[in-house]
């Protein structure tokens, strides 16, 4: 790849390379022949995935309060003890289905590397990031410990109602720690293709809120 390689020859500065990266992401994205997430393809390519992949200027967004923000991709229930606040806002997964698998096209695009792949779509291998809150042993724990840890006055939790862990038991967890209100919205679900068969056709979204 031609950005690899300059950064390879140090051409670019850490946030030239990086923008151009997030360029690249972005293009890849909109040729994609998939219906949103890229565990399968579809069989005939799109409209949008017969364009020429082009890279665009991304906006930069400028802080004008000059203000200081942490990005961080440390696990979630490792940094809820190094953080404290106001509002906690969680959007955990909650299903099965993993990111990198989701997703793992990018994912080879942003490191770059040559991964152990399998099955037809070629998605990684590896197993390292399948996140605590894609597994149904694990799930309930990790969601008390990080809620309990939380050094923050209100904690809102967005969470489906196809989710792995049930309403009464997030309220159940949360109740626990401080005072508990649930709000919900309907939503008309999102339909990958018109074979698979969907038992509604709308999602709930609830949003759990605690305030501690």
């Amino acid at each position: 790849m031609q950005i690899e390689e300059w950064k390879k020859d140090m051409l670019l500065t850490e946030n030239e390379y990086y923008y151009l990266l997030a360029s690249l992401l972005e293009a890849a994205d909109k040729v994609a022949n998939t219906a949103s997430v890229y565990e399968a393809f579809l069989k005939n390519i799109k409209h949008s995935a017969q364009k020429e992949l082009k890279l665009e200027p991304l906006e930069i967004v400028i802080n004008p309060n000059n203000k200081k923000y942490l990005v961080t991709r440390k696990d979630a229930n490792e940094l809820i003890n190094e953080i404290s606040g106001d509002i906690l806002y969680l959007d955990p997964p909650y299903n099965t289905r993993k990111y990198d698998t989701n997703y793992h096209i990018l994912e080879t695009i942003a490191l770059y590397d040559n991964p152990e792949i399998k099955g037809k779509t070629g998605v990684r291998k590896e197993e390292t990031k399948r996140s605590k809150y894609c597994k149904k042993q694990e799930v309930e724990l990790a969601l008390e410990d990080l809620i309990k840890n939380a050094k923050f006055k209100y904690i809102l939790l967005s969470y489906n109602d196809e989710g792995i862990v049930n309403l009464d038991r997030i309220k159940e967890i949360m109740s626990k720690y401080g005072t508990y209100k649930r709000y919900q919205k309907e939503h008309k679900r999102y339909k990958a293709d018109n074979k698979r068969k969907y038992k509604k056709n709308y999602t709930i979204e609830y949003i759990h809120c605690l305030k501690k």
